[in-house]
């Protein structure tokens, strides 16, 4: 790949926009730092040579570089919308090593500082099943059996995902714990839907394929405002370059097509992106000046 590719988004240009709290409209929105892993850098860049890439994430010995686990908490019209859960607190210890997970779950301790706990949670929407996003929808009771993490809450999940994550394929079961899903599913919690959804006023979800089959991104609007969470068609501020398409994306080229659409789309209409697996920023708006899209922060 060329480096004039490299030159076209600023991610060292970040921005201010000073806001003291994160308002839209009637909704409130919190960003939640679930856990930090690590992953091979050659994951999440694919065919991208590290040589370029590591100019954008430095690697450790290993090859690995460390990814935030970011959530969005939505409070609107008294109820409490958790986007993606994390990792949680059942992954076993070869999986820990394996992702260098060090710390325990933050979000009950984040949901807290909200004034919330995890029976508070009305809905939770999963972009997709993969450990890091729903490795979280289930905890262990007092007889250590896994139950349902959020007791009251419906989970939002793509009927396709829903399907395909049950019966994973060699490629991916690693990143698939079907164990979490079946004792979900006895819950009867689970509400999958087919394709675009409105959840409730001012959420939404999109069926877009591309990082997975039942992959949805999902728009949070209110007060002439609106936030995208992509998930992982742009994880982070170096892959809103629309050729950075990571290793593990089963369906490269949809990927591309979605993530071209979707940062015209915020760059047209001023949307805020809020990236999943980003250090810094965790929110932000894309200008173009120059031919060149720059990243400008937005605090949350």
């Amino acid at each position: 790949m060329n480096d004039h590719k490299d030159k076209e988004f600023k991610g060292s240009r970040v921005k201010e926009e000073m806001k003291l709290m994160l308002k839209l409209g009637d909704k409130e929105v919190y960003s939640i730092v679930e856990n930090s892993f690590k992953i091979d850098g050659g994951a999440m860049f694919g065919v991208v040579p590290r040589v370029i890439w590591e100019r954008l994430m430095v690697p450790d010995e290993r090859n690995m570089i460390t990814l935030d686990l970011n959530l969005l908490l939505v409070k609107s019209n008294g109820k409490n919308i958790l986007i993606d859960t994390g990792m949680g607190n059942t992954l076993n210890e070869k999986q820990k090593k394996m992702y260098g997970v060090e710390k325990e779950s933050n979000l009950e301790k984040s949901l807290s500082d909200i004034g919330l706990t995890t029976e508070s949670i009305d809905f939770v929407i999963l972009s997709h099943l993969h450990f890091d996003h729903a490795g979280g929808i289930v905890g262990l009771n007092s007889r250590g059996e896994k139950v349902p993490r959020f007791p009251e809450a419906k989970y939002i999940i793509q009927s396709e995902e829903w399907k395909y994550a049950l019966q994973p394929d060699e490629r991916t079961k690693a990143t698939y714990l079907v164990e979490n899903f079946r004792a979900l599913e006895e819950s009867g919690q689970i509400e999958l839907v087919n394709g675009n959804k409105e959840i409730m006023p001012g959420i939404k979800v999109r069926l877009t394929g591309g990082h997975t089959k039942g992959q949805q991104i999902v728009f949070i609007q209110g007060g002439g405002e609106t936030i995208v969470y992509p998930s992982d068609i742009i994880p982070t501020v170096s892959h809103l370059r629309v050729p950075y398409v990571a290793g593990v994306d089963i369906y490269p080229l949809e990927v591309m097509e979605v993530k071209r659409k979707l940062v015209n789309d915020c760059l047209e209409n001023n949307w805020m992106i809020a990236f999943d697996h980003e250090i810094d920023p965790k929110l932000c708006r894309l200008e173009k000046k120059d031919d060149k899209i720059e990243v400008r922060k937005v605090p949350i």
